[in-house]
Parts: structure tokens; C-alpha cells; sequence
């Protein structure tokens, strides 16, 4: 099967106006006034240090589109995809398209709202930055009201996988490359090795997920309802992940999908003991099967 029939590249453009900006010549003033070499300090200037706030919280939000939309493997990362080529580009299942687009513009929507509220008031920012900075001030440091709209940038580049990439253990000749089968080979190698990783990693963040909880519920530990909403979202994505369709991976996201659907919420599983149980046993059968995968998934 050929992978672009089950996965896209995407990439994120964030761009926006740095409101902080380094000052050589608050630099040398600083280096004079201590008798000290310039080459040992490094001084910037907040260039709207009373109007921070819209300007951090857009910031956050190109924190969120990384970690909550692209990024799924990391310490609090909640995305879709996984690093391809690592150069900005991401692997994304076509199954989980719809719920990475979703997300993506919830976010983006927001972010325009705040970049809006920045323009709107852009002359009333550099009003305030002057009074502040007074003899620092440069009015160089701004864009026209004009241009600072044209700084922001929120989109997501989609492209298709080409079609010498496969999945699955089929060992494909493609004539259209016009080059020879070692090249060939080569590429499909690198391909599928990208892909192997993919899945290896999903598995591995869905094992790390469910070890996490079901130990809690087996030693009456006490956990956040986040343990529960983490499993619940990789379970639901994992699927996505068997591009290969290795059997195994569907039994065992079969008995996780089932279990986690007879769960209503982490309190769900504090106050009803039989559910606990009941979903304990389903995942160890599911953690089983992972635990025990041979060869390349």
C-alpha cells in the first residue's frame, strides 16, 4: 500500500514581531560606564514592556499549535504527529486529519483575535512604549501600524507524500524514477524506516500512558483526571498509527478503544471498583500483546 494513501507531511508557519530587541548601543553605554569589554555583555530592551500581556499570550498560543496540535510524543505534548524529516516537516495519519485541522484552527482563530487586538491598538503600544523607555525609545524598533499586520503568520503547509513511498513488507520496483533499483530500494528503505519509528513510538506512548494508570488503580494510588484524558486521546489516535496493519496492533487497539469506551471519566474509574477492575483487565490483555510484539511493527 502506498503511504500517501494513509499519511501527509505538514508543517507549521508561525511567524510573528519579536517585541524584545537587543541594544548595542545600551551595550557599549553599560560596558563604559563599568570599564568593562562590550564582548562580555548582551543587553535587550522590552520594547513594550506595559502592553506584554496580548503579546505573551500569542506566544502561548505558537506554544499550544507545537505541543497540542503537531507534537505528539514529549512531556505534555497532545498533537498528532510525529517528526519526518526533522527540518519542520510531520507525519500526519489521514485518519486524525480532520481532528489536526480542527484544533489547528480553534487555535489559529484565536490567535488572530490577539494579533487584531494588537493592531487595533498599535499606536496606543507605542504611545505607552515611549513613555517608558524615554530616552531609549528608537520609533525605528516599530513597524507602521500597516506593516505589523503583515509580521503575524498562522497556516499549515500540507503536502502529499510521493508515490514511491510504501508501506508494508512488499519490495516494489518503481520504473518511474527512471533510475536504478538500488536507488530505489534506498529510498523505500529510509521511507519505511521513518514509518517503523512512527508506529514504534505510538506504541510506546500509548504502553507509558496505560502502565502509568492502571498501576495507580491496582495500588489505590491517587492520579489526575489528566492520567485518564491521555489515555483516552492516545487510545483514540492509535489506530492511526498501524500503517503497517500488523495484526497484533489491531487486537490490541481493538481491546483498548472497547475498554476505554465503557469509561466515562477518571472519577468513573475512583468510585466504581468493578469498572476499575474490569478495565485493568482489559488493558493488561491489550499491554500483553504489546509487550510481547516480535520483529518490525
Amino acid at each position: 500500500m502506498l503511504l500517501n494513501e494513509k499519511a501527509v507531511l505538514v508543517s507549521p508557519v508561525l511567524k510573528k514581531w519579536n517585541p524584545r530587541k537587543v541594544d548595542h548601543a545600551l551595550r557599549d553605554s553599560v560596558a563604559s560606564s563599568y570599564g568593562v569589554d562590550s564582548k562580555v555583555l548582551s543587553t535587550s530592551k522590552k520594547l513594550v514592556a506595559l502592553n506584554e500581556g496580548v503579546f505573551a499570550k500569542i506566544e502561548n498560543v505558537d506554544k499550544n499549535i507545537r505541543n497540542h496540535v503537531f507534537y505528539s510524543v514529549g512531556q505534555g505534548c497532545t498533537g498528532f504527529c510525529v517528526p519526518y524529516d526533522y527540518k519542520g516537516k510531520h507525519l500526519l495519519p489521514t485518519e486524525l486529519e480532520k481532528a489536526f485541522l480542527d484544533r489547528f484552527t480553534e487555535l489559529k482563530d484565536k490567535r488572530e483575535r490577539l494579533v487584531k487586538q494588537v493592531v487595533d491598538s498599535w499606536e496606543t503600544i507605542i504611545e505607552s512604549a515611549q513613555e517608558e523607555l524615554k530616552g531609549l525609545f528608537d520609533a525605528d524598533d516599530y513597524p507602521s501600524k500597516e506593516e505589523i499586520a503583515s509580521r503575524y503568520e498562522c497556516r499549515v503547509i500540507r503536502e502529499t507524500l510521493p508515490d514511491s513511498a510504501w508501506v508494508g513488507q512488499d519490495e516494489v520496483e518503481d520504473p518511474r524514477y527512471g533510475v536504478s533499483s538500488s536507488d530505489v530500494a534506498e529510498v523505500e528503505s529510509r521511507t519505511k524506516s521513518t514509518i517503523e519509528l512512527s508506529t514504534e513510538e505510538a506504541t510506546r506512548n500509548v504502553s507509558v500512558l496505560l502502565t502509568h494508570l492502571t498501576d495507580c488503580l491496582k495500588n489505590d494510588k491517587t492520579f489526575r483526571d489528566s492520567s485518564f484524558d491521555k489515555v483516552k486521546q492516545a487510545v483514540e489516535t492509535f489506530g492511526a498509527w498501524n500503517f503497517n496493519n500488523n495484526p497484533d496492533l489491531v487486537d490490541a487497539s481493538a481491546i483498548l478503544v472497547d475498554a476505554v469506551s465503557k469509561i466515562s471519566g477518571a472519577e468513573d474509574l475512583r468510585k466504581d471498583t468493578a469498572k476499575a477492575e474490569d478495565f485493568v483487565e482489559e488493558v493488561d490483555k491489550a499491554s500483553e500483546i504489546l509487550n510481547n510484539l516480535d520483529g518490525v511493527i
